[in-house]
């Protein structure tokens, strides 16, 4: 098989974003269904300070332990097509619900291309407004496989200003199930 242990997943796009909010910390904070996303948004808005965006210096892993598993940490690259996001760390709580790890590889590497542009679309949204970005999915892939989850994207600036990473996190909000097409 070419293309690595990934490229047998194949999946369809989500199939729909049940709210999704773009803000300052006060106005995603009400939106937060999740306690340790809202804790996250907490330290976020604290670590910057007077800046604009905290830095990745500004915090420990084990300050996140109760998110770790569901983090994502990816770096921002200039490339001549624009922003690439490339992970340099992928939770393995996601890793073990979605049954692949992207740790080290590009946003556009995922198996999923459709979902790949719309999370490439949100990444950006969040870098360039320099805001924090809130989404609750609901949705399924080709094979029937739930894709139910709250997430948060949160830019980093090594200056407190430019992005150059950005802190991410993905709570499942349903157990993957698999739904078998009925026969016709």
């Amino acid at each position: 098989m070419t293309g690595g242990p990934d490229a047998a997943f194949v999946h369809e796009p989500l199939t729909q974003v049940h709210g999704a909010l773009c803000a300052p910390p006060a106005q995603v904070m009400p939106h937060i269904g999740d306690a340790r996303l809202k804790q996250l948004l907490q330290a976020w808005d604290g670590w910057r300070g007077a800046r604009t965006l905290p830095s990745r210096a500004d915090f420990r892993p084990e300050e996140l332990r109760s998110l770790l598993g569901h983090l994502f940490l990816l770096d921002i690259v200039a490339a001549e097509t624009g922003l690439r996001f490339r992970y340099r760390l992928f939770g393995s709580a996601v890793t073990v619900y979605r049954g692949f790890d992207l740790t080290g590889r590009f946003l556009d590497q995922h198996p999923d291309p459709h979902f790949a542009a719309r999370a490439h679309q949100a990444y950006l949204q969040a870098v360039q407004a320099r805001q924090p970005l809130w989404a609750n999915v609901r949705g399924a892939t080709a094979t029937g496989m739930s894709a139910n989850f709250e997430g948060l994207i949160l830019p980093l600036a090594q200056d407190g200003e430019t992005a150059d990473m950005v802190l991410s996190a993905q709570i499942m909000t349903q157990a993957p199930t698999v739904e078998t097409p009925l026969a016709g």
